[in-house]
């Protein structure tokens, strides 16, 4: 008699795979990362532990793993905006849009990266390595770093002073962005909240 052996197909793999991340997205956006557990995410996964360390060494490579994959696809659209044919002020105002679509759409797992991974919440209070935040640090550098270069073409193309360097500004953009998603100032329409920053921090708020 013929005997199979048992093994698991690559489509099967895939769908456990993303069965745990979907399970870890759940927990650390409602407990945080410290407070999450391991266990907590076998369970709301419903799989063995043993799957789980199969895919993911520790809870801080599944975490960093969840992040990079949700952001996959916000950087291809931060990538298709910049390489457009967009006027330079249109792509400042799209890719705001897009970091606000971004973040509100994970707001509640975002919120964890800033303060318990940037530390952002009180001094001192993320235990991560300078290891491991310098890898969080780097992608948020590096997502900043397409607001940049949109101000530098707009700055090239003569339709944006930029008083400073492009870099602080990009920055402050993304500051006015996340305390707007954090605090709840977006309007129904993020097109219009996308407009309306894009006017606060390219033309200010004096009247003429």
């Amino acid at each position: 008699m013929k005997q199979t052996r048992n093994c698991a197909c690559p489509h099967d793999t895939q769908n456990k795979r993303k069965q745990i991340l979907d399970a870890a997205y759940i927990v650390f956006s409602r407990k945080g990362y410290h407070k999450a557990t391991v266990d907590e995410i076998i369970s709301l996964a419903d799989t063995g532990k043993g799957t789980v360390y199969n895919y993911f060494v520790n809870k801080e490579q599944l975490f960093y793993t969840l992040i990079k994959e949700h952001s996959l696809p916000f950087e291809a659209i931060l990538t298709g905006i910049v390489a457009s044919k967009k006027m330079p002020l249109e792509k400042v105002e799209a890719i705001i849009k897009a970091f606000l679509d971004f973040y509100i759409e994970n707001a509640d797992l975002w919120r964890v990266v800033m303060y318990e991974v940037r530390g952002l919440g009180v001094e001192g209070y993320s235990n991560f390595t300078h290891e491991q935040r310098a890898q969080y640090e780097a992608w948020f550098n590096q997502t900043i770093g397409m607001i940049e270069k949109v101000l530098v073409e707009g700055k090239q193309h003569g339709v944006i002073r930029l008083q400073c360097n492009a870099n602080r500004v990009a920055h402050s953009i993304f500051s006015v962005i996340v305390t707007s998603v954090f605090r709840n100032f977006i309007g129904e329409d993020i097109g219009e909240t996308a407009h309306n920053i894009t006017e606060l921090v390219l033309y200010g708020v004096a009247a003429d």
